[in-house]
């Protein structure tokens, strides 16, 4: 099953939550993690993500920042899983249209 669906999505530390709309791209594909977010996401949402210390930051709608974290353990048991699966690759891509020539107001304006 391949689609594109919109869910409602709470990112919540426990004590307080941010609460959004968010497009996901369901895909059929043996993988190790539940959800990848990607960049337009977290632009949406205004997150702060760094897997270095696996903490992702954002401000709740009262404005108090939310803190997300994870473990050592499930990095390493989605690492792990990740060498068990099936190695079958999956690439999802989209192209622009190619044009010849493209201004900067063309570029400003599509984004």
């Amino acid at each position: 099953m391949h689609g594109h669906i919109e869910l409602r999505t709470t990112f919540t530390d426990g004590t307080t939550s941010h609460t959004t709309n968010i497009r996901y791209l369901v895909v059929n594909a043996p993988s190790a993690y539940n959800i990848l977010l990607g960049r337009p996401a977290l632009n949406r949402i205004e997150a702060i993500a760094s897997t270095r210390h696996m903490k992702m930051k954002l401000h709740s709608l009262e404005g108090t920042v939310i803190t997300i974290k994870s473990d050592q353990k499930e990095p390493k048991k989605c690492y792990e899983n990740s060498l068990k699966t099936k190695i079958e690759v999956f690439a999802v891509t989209t192209q622009p249209l190619m044009k010849e020539r493209v201004s900067q107001a063309e570029i400003a304006r599509d984004r």
